[in-house]
């Protein structure tokens, strides 16, 4: 029995990297700390906040990424390496102040696990800062028991963490520096005093938002240092004060000091975090390594579960996520086909970090082999979007075949964790094809394959929302991008059956074959050699139509290295296509052709703008598949230059990478930021590594 335990214990132990405990997991919040904590499940959050003034409300607390109306407020991640090296800046003309936070975890074996510091660079007017500490509910089975202790000594101030039977377990000590001097921190001098301690016990955070609790705290003149559940530092800054706020972080001794030489140790780190992306990237592009850092600063761990329509397993459950996320205010959630291409970016520079991204991914998935292509699983991420609700008649593109090929190909240490989840990912390739797939009239697969959407003209599964796929009264009967990751699914299948499972590998390949076949015999519209999606007429089945509309569905047979490099003449036609006056722009390749009935219209999403990840695709093919073709190269490179300066010239003039550019004279960026997600492809882009 004893053995048995122990084996028990040490997988779980295993399995769960301590490394990754702690770090900038709520990306959606101007600065936080927070714990991936698989214990409880319950984090602990360090947040910075500030305001110009303290109003009635909680509105005049800054503490979450700007909505979309302003561009005035900077966020610029200067430094993240995804793990425990991070500095960023915040720029904000409306309380005339620059704030840089750095963050550094320390090796496991040390006395203290991290130190996360707050630095004022720039106060023009007075400014309230607060570094809040909240326990949080996430897990509604194992209610929180730990409460807050405070100890104000002669070096700083001590917040603890106790259990009910008040056993230590974190410790947290705050230090204050004031133009370069300690702050005395036992002065009792209201009227000499900037400092201001409080504490508050609230119904516990589901929904994490502290603000309505830390103005209950300021406007009760709460004081009290024991057994809180929410800690706020505020310290009360002058115009001219350079004001440090350093927070160490252990749980294996009291700390009692703070680091003085913090940025000399931040210096050394920066430039070391700058030698190993050269040494991974083999650049040193100040735009690609911002790129970079945007990425991994968008780095989430969540804990919940799901609102559906249909409530299966994988939504009543709650289950642990560690993923990127698309954009840190518009998309703070985990999106499956983004993660596909983040990771294609993070397994390159972190294939720890980029494997339990995937392992997460995989293990929320139900029963019957269905994955959610959308995951706020807590109260707090649902908030942004409180009517989602996820089908499980929806599937999305399976990009994580892109990393677990790239993980297989140049890390084999990590083949036997990619094969303990091989049957989960085969569960997933059957329900994928169960509702994509079009059966013949025996029930069998056709070879063809279609997107499940809501109505006929949306497929927010496809990953492409708004692309037209009707015609008039003609409506989609198969759709090319399906028939593309069919295709795409089914071949990295295979080469995981090679290792783990050679007894499929035949079937697997016969059904790929299928699929290609029907591609190359109904799919490609003979007049101009581009594959297209299928119309018919709904309650016939007599008579089928090519879709006139040409876009970025059309591209996934070249994208995903479908075309048979022999076809010179489908490739080059290709070529002329893209480079046409209605698709080529000098920022970029547009969405849909701009003399398609649909551009531009709907929602304006798909049906124009320029998505550096489908040019990423076209990019990357042509590298590895078709570089030896007549034209191929050229077009290659004029259309990463244009690419390049799209994106990188955004980045220098208005501070942000962007979830799309404009397609029509000026190149812009539009839609959510940071776009912190697939728009980094530009990193690889630069780097040419594919």
């Amino acid at each position: 029995m004893i053995v048995i335990i122990f084996t028990i214990i040490s997988i779980i132990l295993c399995d769960f990297d301590e490394s990754m405990r702690w770090g900038t997991y709520k990306p959606q919040l101007l600065h936080a700390v927070t714990q991936r904590n698989m214990k409880t499940f319950n984090p602990i959050t360090g947040a910075l906040m500030y305001a110009d003034h303290i109003g009635t409300d909680d509105r005049s607390l800054v503490y979450k990424i700007p909505d979309l109306n302003t561009e005035q407020v900077k966020i610029n991640p200067v430094h993240h390496n995804g793990k425990d090296f991070n500095v960023q800046l915040i720029s904000d003309p409306n309380t005339k102040s620059i704030i840089q936070t750095t963050f550094i975890k320390f090796p496991m074996e040390s006395k203290v696990n991290f130190v996360d510091e707050i630095k004022t660079l720039v106060i023009e007017k007075p400014l309230q800062l607060f570094y809040v500490l909240t326990i949080e509910q996430f897990n509604q089975f194992n209610l929180e028991t730990r409460t807050f202790q405070v100890n104000v000594t002669n070096n700083g101030i001590r917040v603890s963490t106790y259990n009910e039977d008040e056993t230590r377990m974190e410790h947290f000590f705050i230090t204050i520096t004031v133009n370069d001097r300690d702050y005395q921190y036992n002065c009792t001098d209201e009227k000499i005093s900037n400092l201001t301690i409080r504490t508050l016990f609230n119904d516990y955070i589901f929904n994490y938002d502290p603000r309505p609790t830390l103005m209950q705290a300021i406007f009760s003149n709460s004081t009290n240092t024991n057994n809180s559940n929410l800690v706020a530092i505020e310290f009360r800054a002058q115009p001219g004060d350079n004001i440090i706020i350093q927070v160490t972080q252990t749980d294996k001794y009291i700390p009692d000091y703070g680091f003085d030489n913090l940025q000399q140790l931040s210096d050394s780190l920066a430039a070391i975090n700058k030698f190993n992306f050269k040494k991974v990237f083999g650049t040193d592009n100040k735009c690609a390594y911002s790129s970079f850092n945007n990425l991994m600063a968008g780095l989430l761990f969540t804990y919940g579960n799901l609102s559906c329509v249909i409530n299966k397993d994988t939504c009543t459950a709650f289950k642990p996520m560690l993923s990127h996320t698309p954009s840190r205010f518009g998309f703070p959630r985990p999106f499956l086909w983004d993660e596909g291409f983040h990771n294609m970016i993070a397994c390159k520079m972190n294939p720890d970090i980029c494997l339990q991204s995937l392992e997460d991914w995989i293990n929320t998935m139900s029963i019957d082999g269905w994955i959610p292509r959308e995951q706020p699983r807590s109260e707090e991420l649902r908030s942004y979007i409180p009517w989602l609700k996820e089908d499980p008649r929806e599937s999305n593109p399976p990009t994580f075949f892109f990393n677990f090929e790239y993980l297989i190909d140049n890390h084999p240490q990590y083949k036997e964790r990619i094969g303990r989840i091989y049957l989960k990912l085969f569960s997933w390739y059957n329900n994928w094809f169960r509702t994509q797939a079009i059966s013949d009239e025996k029930g069998k697969f056709s070879g063809y394959l279609k997107w499940w959407g809501p109505d006929e003209d949306s497929n927010l599964g496809s990953g492409l929302d708004d692309w037209p796929r009707t015609d008039g009264s003609k409506v989609s009967k198969y759709n090319i991008d399906a028939q593309s990751w069919g295709y795409f699914f089914t071949y990295h299948m295979v080469k995981l059956a090679r290792i783990y499972d050679i007894g499929v590998v035949n079937n697997l390949e016969e059904r790929m074959q299928l699929i290609l076949n029907k591609m190359n015999s109904d799919m490609l519209d003979p007049n101009d050699l581009i594959y297209k999606d299928i119309l018919y007429y709904p309650n016939t089945d007599d008579q089928v139509f090519y879709s006139p509309h040409r876009g970025y569905v059309n591209l996934f047979p070249l994208g995903l290295g479908l075309i048979d490099k022999q076809r010179v003449d489908i490739i080059q036609q290709y070529i002329n296509f893209m480079r046409g006056n209605t698709m080529w722009t000098q920022f970029g390749i547009r969405s849909l052709e701009t003399n398609s009935t649909e551009f531009r219209k709907k929602s304006n999403y798909w049906t124009g703008p320029i998505w550096v990840n489908i040019q990423f695709l076209v990019l990357r093919a042509l590298k590895l598949y078709y570089w030896e073709i007549d034209g191929v190269q050229q077009f290659y490179q004029d259309l990463r230059h244009n690419m390049i300066e799209t994106i990188c010239s955004q980045y220098e003039t208005r501070g942000y990478f962007y979830e799309h550019y404009n397609q029509n004279l000026d190149g812009l960026g539009q839609g959510n930021r940071p776009f912190n997600g697939w728009t980094s492809l530009i990193t690889l882009i630069i780097a040419e590594k594919y």
